[in-house]
């Protein structure tokens, strides 16, 4: 078929091997974001039905606390609440993963 073995089984040993963590670099400018986004990690409303509760988001108000407790200045809180809310849209899918 044209498929060579070797090549083919090297593949399937690699697929089999844990995926290793990736270095990752925070710009400066996102890293209050980042901050208010890991200090309210467990600030998240969440809705419970039958069976099941799901991760709706960050509390708005725990999220405004954070911003007032870490000195973020009132200019750049509108920035910082988009970033957050783009780190919650990502982080929202994987605390609502079910097995």
């Amino acid at each position: 078929m044209g498929a060579d073995p070797d090549r083919a089984r090297s593949g399937a040993q690699q697929a089999d091997e844990p995926l290793q963590p990736q270095a990752w670099e925070l710009p400066p400018e996102l890293w209050p974001a980042w901050e208010c986004f890991v200090c309210c990690w467990s600030q998240w409303r969440v809705v419970v039905g039958i069976g099941v509760a799901y991760y709706e988001g960050i509390d708005r108000a725990s999220l405004l606390s954070t911003m007032d407790m870490l000195g973020i200045q009132r200019s750049k809180r509108r920035a910082v609440l988009m970033q957050v809310q783009i780190l919650e849209s990502e982080a929202k899918l994987l605390r609502n993963e079910r097995d």
